[in-house]
């Protein structure tokens, strides 16, 4: 009776075994095989080996289904009817189960089910395994030689399967056969599409990804394959293109404080990779080996992206049509934007290009060689998953397991960890009676210790992860709300047992470098997007980099957008990736910041770029640090600043030849019409810059003005990396292009063309050409002129246009005699518009390059410390200006005017008469500044001219506020305004009656304010002006005199 309850008891188990390894509705499949049977489209969603370890398993937490198998009583009676019997396979006593779970976990309780896998004895491919080096690799060959070990493979499609059975499958006689039996082409769930590579995929054209790390991992090792002697190493993946992959610039990230650069190398994907000895798609007659090539890297992407790392495919690969003639819409034609194909190079086969960067942990992609095929990688990560920790702690050195990757499952959920640490215990030999931890642990293959369980333990990560700094993410957040956040991870501890958990082949080097794919393919995808938007606007950049930085906002890499990924890509990073130990000491230095970028020397002649430097570390105050950014992760603030100068000027010379009856005034405001941020908004959202914008804020949350200020920025920035590419010229173009799309009216009236430009420059020359030759004085007028020219060294070859920017608009009848020549244009007012226009553009370009890693703020105020009237009188007097102007007889004798602002509206003149001549180049016109102006910056910072008084006074109230360790108070308090004063010697602005001719011409109107400065309480100086704030610098101005700093006026 006894007997026959047993073999019942034993054929109930043996069915629901059979029903659960071969269910007929099909269930997610696991991840601790990647090949889950080859993929069959029969019901095998799942692993049978890994169900049955599943079932096996002793667990604290059971689910129904299996406490329904555990108490029932039959089951009761089983386990303590068989306790005690021997294993039918191994021998062993003391058993739970008909099979020890030693031979019950090695798959060989398939002998007593169906004939679907092997039943050889485990370990006879271990030699394949990634935790070993070449040299164990071969060790342990010649101890044990290999024996095939059947792969299981899926009868062909033309083969009906009924849905009540499950798939017979014949095993094929080697797992490295030359030409393997074609698998049934793997069923594609409608989330898994994006993983597809279909068979009218074609691409060859690829991206060979280089990682590289600013400093070593702890894992020194990295993945590596071991087949019939040949060892191959991971490094990294190819990134699969459909089309001619573009130029496209590193990327860079942070993950864990640890910087990371990717670079994209352009190939052609090897034949190897594909196991065939051709790329060629079409010599493939049958289409075999491209059809397998298709469906293992298939399988291949979704073992390691969706099971392992546990990537969504949607967060990795778009669905395309690869192939236009089969775009019906069929499910089978849809294929993978992109596809991720893994490299392992052959180390002991020829040829063998860049070794070192092979053995280098913190390098992957580097090397050059013999690729084994995505069908071998596959049979071997089927292979690996066939083996638990258990077996492997029995055969080899317990410490190579450390950093390798093993899957399990937690309460019923497949997981995947890194092996982190050994709980372990001394052995203590000798003991007739061994300890309880030798009973439930495995000892070590050098007999010392016993390992209890592997450990597990993660840092875990935090979110803004890469960004600069609090304060200025709280900046940001004021303004709009973020998009996205780097993943925040817990820190995880856990210990497995070695039973429980199966290998996975792979070491931490290939997850670290997938779980990046996310963020790279993002940065491909907007890089591509931005390469359509300069294809569609006729842009060829040389500098690709530039074109990313026109679009990067400030909050972008404040806020370390570039390094958020995907929730399950961050855990899968900590839990699997590589650990970086010490990352709290790491300093990065400007150095590697900047490695790669090109140093831009100083343009200024005489100017040194060192002492230059030098100088303003020294003189310039805290809030103006240089900001090092890499190249390629750089905010568009400084392009933004040179783009404004760009579009400026575009605007200001077409608008000054397009509309010649028009006067300054109209100019000025025609220009500031079309460039401000309103407009510039509409132009940029007509061209859909918003979609390219790299920001941390949800555009659609975000405060319209908010955005129309960034997208007119954006514009901006556009033009400035366009002029500091290629020059002025596409920059006028593009700006064509943009007005034609927003308003066509807009750029019909105040737009030209370069070629219009040097048209309509050319006849603007010849209006006056003739005239002036029939001029009585002309021949006394070529004398002043030339000698202007050798006193100044401004070379300006039309005398008509020398005169015009020499004179002022009180030049002019009655003032003046009957015989003067007055031009069409009565003053230099109008050209004067211009060259303000030329001299803004020419010294913001100059600025960007001689302050290499200062942001736009501080450009912004040296600009206006270099180009202010003050500053450009100076330099006009020095050159001799003064002695060529031609003013009214009125002015000349009652001297109402400010003589400093007319010298700076000269200069500029000048330089927009040279401008007039030379239409098409701009170097003539730098030539007289980088001679004239430049080189005065040096001093200018030294002597802090780039600030107004009150700033400097507030800069050296700093400086004693840091230096006593206590605040140092100081106010303005306003005061009664002075009485009427006169000065002599003092010209003053142009009185309303010029017909007056009296004393009080020279005697200044009382000031409108007057205002007193405190120091610690203390009145130190009074002063009045025009203005509050003219006031302030006057009273500062006597303070800082006071105190012994004296304020230089050059």
């Amino acid at each position: 009776m006894a007997a026959m309850l047993v073999r019942n008891a034993m054929q109930r188990a043996v069915a629901f075994l059979q029903h659960k390894m071969f269910p007929t509705s099909q269930t997610p499949a696991l991840i601790l095989a990647p090949l889950a049977l080859n993929g069959a489209s029969s019901a095998l969603p799942s692993n049978p080996l890994s169900d049955a370890i599943w079932l096996a398993a002793p667990k604290s937490k059971v689910t129904p289904s299996r406490k329904k198998i555990r108490n029932n009583d039959l089951s009761k009676r089983l386990k303590n009817i068989v306790h005690f019997q021997d294993c039918p396979m191994c021998g062993e006593k003391k058993l739970r189960h008909r099979l020890c779970m030693s031979c019950f976990k090695k798959g060989k309780y398939f002998v007593y089910v169906l004939p679907v896998m092997d039943d050889v004895s485990i370990g006879l491919e271990i030699e394949n395994a990634s935790f070993l080096d070449a040299s164990m690799s071969a060790t342990a060959a010649k101890d044990v030689p290999p024996k095939p070990v059947p792969v299981p493979v899926p009868v062909p499609a033309t083969v009906p399967v009924p849905a009540s059975t499950p798939a017979p499958l014949t095993p094929s006689p080697t797992p490295f056969a030359a030409a393997p039996v074609l698998p049934v082409t793997p069923i594609a769930s409608p989330a898994e599409e994006n993983l597809r590579v279909s068979y009218h995929c074609k691409a060859i054209k690829c991206f060979r990804l280089q990682w590289e790390a600013e400093m070593n991992p702890r894992c020194p090792r990295q993945t590596t394959i071991v087949i019939e002697n040949a060892v191959y190493i991971f490094d990294g993946f190819y990134l699969l293109c459909h089309s001619e992959p573009p130029e496209m610039p590193r990327f860079e990230y942070t993950r864990g404080g640890v910087m990371c650069k990717v670079h994209f190398v352009p190939e052609d994907l090897p034949s190897s990779v594909r196991g065939t000895t051709s790329n060629d798609v079409d010599a493939d007659v049958n289409g075999e080996a491209h059809r397998s090539f298709c469906d293992s890297l298939f399988l291949l992407q979704r073992y390691v992206f969706q099971q392992l790392l546990g990537i969504q495919p949607a967060h990795l690969f778009g669905k395309v049509f690869p192939d236009p003639a089969h775009a019906t819409g069929d499910a089978s034609e849809v294929c993978g934007d992109y596809h991720l194909v893994p490299r392992f190079i052959a180390v002991n086969e020829e040829p063998l290009l860049h070794v070192e960067d092979l053995h280098s942990p913190n390098r992957v992609g580097y090397a050059i060689g013999r690729l084994l095929s995505v069908q071998k990688i596959l049979e071997y990560l089927e292979n690996s998953a066939r083996f638990t920790v258990r077996d492997f702690l029995l055969r080899f050195d317990h410490r190579e397991l450390v950093d390798c990757i093993v899957s399990t499952r937690i309460k019923g959920q497949p997981s995947a960890f890194r092996v982190d640490e050994l709980a372990m215990e001394p052995r203590e030999t000798g003991d007739a009676n061994p300890p309880p931890a030798e009973k439930h642990g495995i000892v070590t293959k050098d007999g010392r210790h016993i390992v209890r369980a592997i450990a597990h333990r993660s840092e875990g990560a935090r979110n803004f992860d890469g960004a600069k700094s609090k304060k200025k993410i709280r900046k940001w957040q004021e303004q709009g709300v973020f998009l996205q956040l780097s993943p925040e991870v817990e820190p995880l501890s856990q210990e497995l047992r070695p039973a429980e958990c199966h290998l996975t082949g792979i070491r931490t080097d290939l997850f670290e470098v997938g779980s990046a794919m996310p963020m790279v393919l993002k940065y491909v995808r907007h890089f591509s997007l931005l390469n359509s938007f300069a294809t569609a606007m006729g842009l060829t950049f040389k500098d690709k980099t530039l074109l990313r930085q026109a679009f990067t906002h400030g909050s972008y890499i404040d806020v370390g957008m570039q390094n958020v990924n995907t929730v399950e890509a961050t855990r899968s990073r900590v839990r699997l990736g590589h650990v970086f130990e010490n990352t709290a000491s790491l300093k990065r230095s400007r150095s590697m910041l900047l490695e790669g970028d090109t140093r831009i020397p100083g343009k200024a002649a005489g100017n040194n770029a060192s002492q230059l430097r030098q100088v303003a570390e020294k003189h310039l105050s805290g809030d103006f640090k240089e900001e090092f950014h890499s190249r390629y992760l750089c905010p568009y603030e400084r392009l933004e600043f040179l783009g404004d100068a760009v579009l400026g000027f575009l605007v200001a010379s077409s608008a000054f030849l397009k509309l010649p009856e028009a006067d300054e005034g109209f100019l000025h405001q025609t220009r500031v019409d079309i460039v401000n941020n309103e407009n510039l908004g509409k132009m940029a959202k007509t061209a859909n810059l918003e979609s390219l914008l790299l920001t941390a804020f949800d555009l659609a949350k975000l405060d319209e003005e908010i955005k129309a200020k960034i997208t007119a920025d954006c514009f901006e920035a556009l033009l400035g990396a366009l002029y500091k590419d290629q020059g002025i010229v596409p920059c006028r173009e593009l700006l064509g292009k943009l007005m034609g799309m927003h308003d066509p009216e807009l750029r019909e009236l105040c737009y030209l063309t370069t070629d219009q430009l040097i048209i309509e420059a050319k006849k603007y020359v010849e209006k006056d050409r003739a005239e002036i030759k029939k001029w009585s004085k002309y021949t006394s007028a070529r004398l002043l002129h030339r000698r202007f020219a050798a006193r100044s060294g401004v070379d300006i070859s039309n005398t008509h246009l020398w005169l015009q920017a020499f004179t002022h608009a009180s030049f002019q009848k009655p003032q003046i005699d009957d015989d003067e020549f007055i031009g069409h244009d009565p003053s230099y007012e109008r050209i004067e518009f211009l060259g303000d226009a030329v001299l803004q553009l020419l010294s913001s370009e100059f600025l960007v390059d001689a302050f290499p890693y200062h942001q736009e703020h501080l450009l912004t105020q040296v600009r206006s410390s270099l180009v202010k009237n003050t500053k450009l009188a100076i330099v006009a007097r020095k050159a001799g200006y003064e002695e060529f102007i031609r003013l009214g007889n009125l002015v000349k004798e009652n001297g109402n005017l400010y003589i400093e602002d007319v010298l700076a509206d000269v200069f500029e003149a000048t330089l927009g008469a040279v401008f007039v001549e030379n239409p098409g180049d701009l170097d003539k016109v730098r030539a007289i500044l980088e001679r004239l102006l430049f080189p005065r910056l040096t001093e200018a910072i030294r002597r802090r001219q780039w600030m107004n008084p009150r700033k400097v006074f507030m800069h050296y109230i700093s400086q004693w506020s840091r230096s006593s360790m206590k605040p140092i108070p100081c106010q303005f308090k306003t005061i009664k305004a002075p009485g009427t004063t006169t000065q002599a010697n003092v010209l003053v602005p142009k009185d309303s009656d010029d017909g007056k001719k009296s004393k009080k011409a020279k005697t200044n109107a009382p000031p409108g304010h007057a205002v007193a400065l405190y120091v610690n309480n203390f009145q130190v100086a009074r002063a009045a002006g025009r203005t509050v704030a003219a006031a302030q610098d006057a009273a500062c101005k006597k303070a800082l005199m006071l105190y012994g700093v004296r304020l230089h006026d050059d």
